[in-house]
């Protein structure tokens, strides 16, 4: 089931089309939970049994949650196997642990109220810093991707790709989608545009594919590591030894099927899991309904947005796109037309 990101408008010129964001990808992973296990004192019931196996994908578990214990240990209260693998006949019981911050330099437990933020220039020198500033910092999520810019597709290293989102049009805006994306992906462009997102400007790098469009939230220049050492020295190889690795790479070169690379690791795991709990149906929710909307004359407000780019030429003399891909300056601002 998707999820919804984000939900706004897309600003393109005077065309404004209804669109959301849809989490593309997610690392899956099985997470275990440290319980704390101790011999049971005798005499003493069991308590209710608590898990050490939790599974799911990047969400991480809340401090405290029960799970079932396995089929063997809930029906004897037993330790199946010791920490050795070894079987064994000890009872223990099992309880939830929390983790407890201690102060660095006297090992005090630290209570929630006397945290700060703070940061650290030196070695044991803080600047303390105001949670308001900090709020205040914060950019606002924004209900608007502005679309500013366009650049050639071959020329964007997927390095700067940090995220990546499904951007579907929403109810009204699917001619307006389909136009953009077909326009794209003819011509071999990418946008760039930018969105307030998690308390963050993001710059946004829009991808066309054969069948929707892929946003891609980008890595700044600095955040980039550029060390020298990664550099390689073409001057160790010669054309022959080129040419007999190129021969090696065509014998091995197919059609890219990810479908194919399985992660071993994590179906060993589930398999694990799988023989000691059993789980239970989970229900899919309906889908969502969605609106109607007004549809707008499109190539109107196309022909709007180039009447105002060829009114700008004629009042100035262009400058040259410097190859950074600045983002040219914005043209005065009329009243849009909403595609929704």
């Amino acid at each position: 089931m998707r999820s919804v990101v984000w939900t706004g408008h897309l600003h393109f010129g005077l065309v404004v089309m209804p669109v959301s964001l849809f989490a593309a990808a997610r690392p899956e992973s099985t997470r275990f939970k440290r319980i704390h296990r101790r011999k049971k004192p005798v005499g003493r019931a069991l308590p209710e049994p608590l898990s050490y196996l939790h599974t799911g994908q990047h969400e991480a578990t809340s401090p405290g949650s029960q799970y079932p214990l396995s089929r063997a240990q809930e029906s004897t209260g037993m330790e199946t196997y010791d920490s050795n693998g070894a079987s064994g006949n000890t009872e223990y019981e099992y309880s939830a642990v929390r983790q407890v911050l201690q102060s660095g330099v006297t090992g005090e437990e630290v209570r929630p109220e006397e945290l700060v933020k703070g940061y650290e220039y030196g070695p044991d020198q803080f600047a303390i810093i105001d949670p308001g500033a900090i709020d205040r910092a914060a950019v606002e999520t924004s209900d608007t991707i502005d679309l500013f810019h366009f650049v050639k597709g071959d020329e964007v290293d997927p390095i700067y790709f940090e995220r990546s989102y499904y951007m579907a049009p929403e109810a009204g805006g699917e001619k307006a989608y389909a136009l953009l994306l077909e326009a794209m992906r003819k011509d071999g462009y990418f946008g760039i545009a930018r969105i307030g997102m998690h308390k963050r400007e993001h710059m946004v790098i829009l991808r066309p594919t054969e069948n929707c469009m892929v946003a891609h939230t980008m890595f700044y220049v600095n955040e980039v590591r550029r060390v020298p050492e990664f550099e390689v020295d073409r001057s160790l190889i010669n054309e022959r030894e080129l040419r007999v690795a190129r021969a090696l790479m065509e014998g091995y070169a197919g059609v890219f099927e990810p479908e194919k690379f399985k992660d071993i690791y994590q179906e060993r795991i589930k398999n694990i899991i799988h023989e000691e709990l059993s789980r239970a149906p989970q229900d899919t929710p309906a889908a969502p309904v969605r609106p109607e909307a007004m549809v707008p004359d499109l190539m109107e407000s196309i022909r709007m947005s180039l009447a105002q780019i060829e009114s700008q030429k004629g009042s100035r003399q262009p400058k040259p796109i410097r190859k950074s891909a600045t983002p040219a300056s914005s043209p005065k601002k009329k009243k849009q037309k909403v595609l929704a």
